[in-house]
Parts: structure tokens; C-alpha cells; sequence
């Protein structure tokens, strides 16, 4: 079995040695002695490296491959890049934790690269609706309160964490692939007494809040500063005013609103708080006033009144399920991975 070989390079530091006896015939030695020269231990070729990050001072940033890993390099760019993005570029770090954090990084993508080569030695490949799927599942998250998607929101989370739309792709396909290694490599089953056990071990988990269910109809703020404010809420006006004399829904939105909306669904700590204290002020069929938010004005019909309730097994087992399995995934997932690692001939190479 070939062993993971761990090369950290460090200064040499001199070691000074004792005096020596001196001979008879010799004269008295200086009283000043040079140390002796110690052997320096061989070591693996370091990456390498120049100078370089602006909150870090005496910070060697690599150039040349960071790791091989069973003869694959792992090149400094994806190294710098990673690092980069965790330390930021206005954050200064202690000495002592750099080569931590410079360590953490390394063993991530030593291990991204033993999933690599497991994946290819597998043959196991990844369809486009398969990408697709799993691309739609992660930005579905991302919704406004009417559950559409909501693109500002997706971007300015891309943006806070430093990455492209094309390197959430990519992280999205290889998590993809993982997942498909470890289906096929490992070993997951989730029994139903697991499932009851921690239905009764996350009790609080399965409490529903009390809620509200309106009907919006939203009057959009346009350009033009005071003058389109009052344009929208004298709409606004109108059209609650319609409603409460016992108007159609469905036509007062449609002459006084930009298009039709899905009904929003409201909790007493939901973010748009003026819209959920009108709800929550509403009988079932009630019609507020105007309600002033960051989209504009609304007009809101309440439709349902929810209590708090708790969830019970059968209508929370598939999610239960879901979140026992992925748990399996990802520690059958680092078990794979360290039993490659056993196996891997890996040579690291940073500079510091």
C-alpha cells in the first residue's frame, strides 16, 4: 500500500553543537566557535512561489503544483483561487492560522481530486436533465413571496460567496457525480424505526406556526419619484375600495394591477412584517387598505386563517426520510473518500 506523503518545508534552523576537545600540539581555540553544520533531511520539490497577498504580510503564494495525487497534479491557480475566496481581500489573519486554513483548503481538494479519479475509474457520467434537476433544486430556493424565482437574490448570494454562475454549475455537476459515486460505491438504507425514532427525537421540528393565506393585488412604484408614489397608492385606494363594496377579484386586479398574482402565504416573523400584520388584522375574506412595501402598494383578501398545529408522522415521513439519507450520503461520502486516501500515493508540495 502506498503511503500519503506529508511535506511541510520550514527554514532549517542551525543547532549549535558542543566544544571540542583540542589537541595538545594545537593552540587554544578562539573563544568564539562557527557551529557545526547540520545534514539537511531530503525533501519533496516545493511548489514554486512569489510573494504576494495584500492582508497578509510574508504570505508565499504557490505557483507551481500544490499536490500530485497518484501522479495528477493539482495546480497553484485552484489553490489561490480557493484561498482567496475563504481569507477574502479585506481580512487580515493571524500568522499562526494561514497555514491552517492554507492546510484545510489543500485537503479539500485532494480530496475532490481522489473523487475525480474514482468517477472516471467508475465510468460514472452525469446526463443533462439529470444537471438540470439538480440545478433547479438548488435555485429553487431562491423565491420572492409569490414563489417565483428571484434573480436578485440568487446574484447577490453568488456575489457574497465569490463564485460565477459557471462555477455554481460546475460545483453543482461534480456534487452530482459524487453522489452518484456513493450510491455506487457505498452503502445506504434508512430503516423505519430510524424514521419514528427521530420524528420523536426533533418534536419541535414538526411545529407549524399559525399563518395566513392572502390574494394580492400589487400596484408597482414606477419611475418618478413622488408623483408615481401617490399614482400607486391612489390605485391602491381604488381598488381596495371596489373590493370592500363587493367587487370581483379577478377584475379589479386585472384593471388596476400590472398582472395577476398567486396567493402569498404569511407568517408573523415573514420578512415583508407590514404586509403579515395586515393579515394576521384580517377575517377570513376581509379586504385591507393599502399596504405600503418595497414593491409597492398592496391590496391584500385574506383566504385562510391557519392555527398552530403539529405535523404528524405520516405527513412529514418522506421528508424525514430525505434528511436521514442525505446524512448517510455525506458520511458514506468522507468514508470513501479516507479509504482512498489509504490506497493514494499523494505528495504535497506548498511552500510554507
Amino acid at each position: 500500500m502506498k503511503r500519503s506523503i506529508l511535506v511541510l518545508l520550514a527554514a532549517p534552523m542551525a543547532i549549535g553543537c558542543g566544544k571540542a576537545d583540542a589537541p595538545k600540539t594545537q593552540a587554544p581555540p578562539p573563544k568564539a566557535e562557527a557551529p557545526a553544520p547540520v545534514a539537511e533531511k531530503a525533501k519533496a520539490p516545493a511548489a514554486k512561489a512569489r510573494t504576494g497577498h495584500p492582508n497578509l504580510p510574508g504570505f508565499v503564494r504557490p505557483e507551481g503544483p500544490v499536490a500530485t495525487v497518484n501522479g495528477r497534479d493539482i495546480a497553484a491557480d485552484r489553490f489561490n483561487a480557493e484561498f482567496d475566496r475563504m481569507v477574502g481581500r479585506g481580512v487580515r489573519i493571524p500568522a499562526d492560522r494561514i497555514r491552517h486554513i492554507a492546510q484545510s483548503i489543500l485537503s479539500r481538494l485532494i480530496d475532490e481530486e481522489l473523487r475525480h479519479q474514482a468517477i472516471i475509474r467508475e465510468n460514472i457520467t452525469l446526463t443533462e436533465p439529470e444537471f438540470e434537476s439538480a440545478y433547479k433544486e438548488y435555485t429553487s430556493r431562491f423565491v420572492d413571496t409569490e414563489g417565483r424565482f428571484d434573480e436578485s437574490q440568487f446574484r447577490a448570494t453568488l456575489e457574497r460567496n465569490r463564485v460565477s454562475v459557471e462555477e455554481l454549475k460546475e460545483q453543482i455537476r461534480q456534487e452530482s457525480l459524487s453522489r452518484k459515486l456513493v450510491d455506487k460505491l457505498g452503502t445506504i438504507s434508512v430503516e423505519e424505526a430510524e424514521m419514528r425514532s427521530f420524528y420523536d427525537q426533533n418534536s419541535s421540528s414538526w411545529v407549524e406556526d399559525e399563518s395566513r393565506d392572502v390574494r394580492p393585488i400589487l400596484m408597482p412604484i414606477g419611475p418618478g419619484g413622488r408623483e408615481a408614489e401617490d399614482a400607486a397608492r391612489k390605485k391602491a385606494e381604488a381598488a381596495s375600495d371596489a373590493l370592500r363594496a363587493g367587487g370581483d377579484f379577478e377584475q379589479i386586479a386585472e384593471q388596476y394591477s400590472d398582472r395577476p398574482r398567486a396567493p402569498i402565504h404569511l407568517l408573523r416573523t415573514s420578512a415583508e412584517t407590514e404586509l403579515a400584520r395586515a393579515a394576521f388584522e384580517l377575517k377570513v375574506g376581509e379586504v385591507s387598505r393599502p399596504v405600503r412595501t418595497r414593491w409597492g402598494y398592496f391590496v391584500i383578501r385574506l383566504i385562510e386563517k391557519n392555527e398552530s398545529r403539529v405535523r404528524p408522522y405520516d405527513e412529514v415521513r418522506d421528508e424525514i426520510r430525505h434528511r436521514i439519507r442525505e446524512r448517510k450520503v455525506y458520511l458514506e461520502g468522507l468514508r470513501i473518500v479516507r479509504d482512498m486516501r489509504k490506497d493514494a500515493e499523494i505528495i504535497e508540495k506548498l511552500p510554507f
